[in-house]
């Protein structure tokens, strides 16, 4: 037989410890694989959790917070919408002169309220509180309305209207907006409200409604159309004049 023609000579050694490397090598990817995946995975949960992949499922569709005693799935044929930001001093006003006709008018099952708050005033304050409000509010709302009961967020909205800090300072602190939610009866948005797990859902929202037309708050519409209201009195018979429309 010829030298040539001779089967190679194989060290049992040398393929182990080539078949040692192969293993560990493999092995290695598996754990990088698992790792990019759980790091993944981490990434995605923390934006749904806390980041801008949080949405306000209690919202509408138009990112309005719906009061009304009309029956699930029926459409009211007065819808009121109410585009305001916490830190302007004319929606206080508005609530003041016009929040009990408004609350009557909440009363009647064929009449909807859409509250949609917004951030556009975060310049007279120096800790955005224009939006730390509003989230504050998405906190509550997603806390405490998924059964479409929006009386704890009610009660908080009206609270910080009631204890609107002046303009230019810095606003309501985290800590006290917290209180103000437990006082409305919401007891655990504590760290929604600190993280700002709504900014990013409020910064949204404030971009899509101002491409309707909205520069100020309030701006007040019925069944979409903007109002330009004088009295309390006038909001009721434009709301009575668009149910016997």
């Amino acid at each position: 037989m010829s030298q040539s023609s001779r089967k190679p000579i194989v060290d049992p050694r040398q393929a182990e410890r080539r078949r040692s490397i192969l293993i560990r090598v493999g092995a290695v990817v598996v754990l990088i694989a698992v790792a990019v995946a759980v790091g993944l995975w981490a990434v995605l949960s923390n934006e749904s959790d806390t980041g801008s992949g949080s949405q306000v499922s209690v919202a509408t569709d138009t990112g309005a917070f719906r009061v009304t005693k009309a029956p699930a799935g029926t459409q009211p044929k007065a819808v009121l919408t109410v585009i305001e930001d916490f830190q302007c001093p004319a929606c206080r006003q508005f609530e003041e002169s016009f929040g009990a006709t408004v609350a009557e008018l909440r009363e009647n099952p064929q009449v909807a309220v859409d509250y949609h708050p917004i951030a556009i005033l975060d310049r007279s304050s120096s800790t955005q509180y224009s939006t730390r409000s509003a989230n504050a509010s998405a906190c509550v709302a997603e806390s405490t309305a998924g059964g479409g009961d929006f009386g704890v967020w009610q009660k908080f909205h009206d609270l910080l209207y009631q204890r609107q800090p002046e303009e230019g300072g810095a606003g309501l602190p985290d800590s006290e907006l917290n209180s103000i939610a437990k006082e409305a009866g919401a007891s655990n948005v504590n760290s929604c409200i600190s993280d700002g797990q709504f900014k990013d859902w409020v910064t949204q929202q404030t971009q899509d409604v101002t491409q309707t037309g909205v520069n100020s708050t309030p701006t007040v519409r019925l069944n979409g159309q903007d109002l330009q209201l004088t009295t309390p009195e006038d909001l009721k018979a434009r709301v009575e004049q668009a149910l016997a429309g």
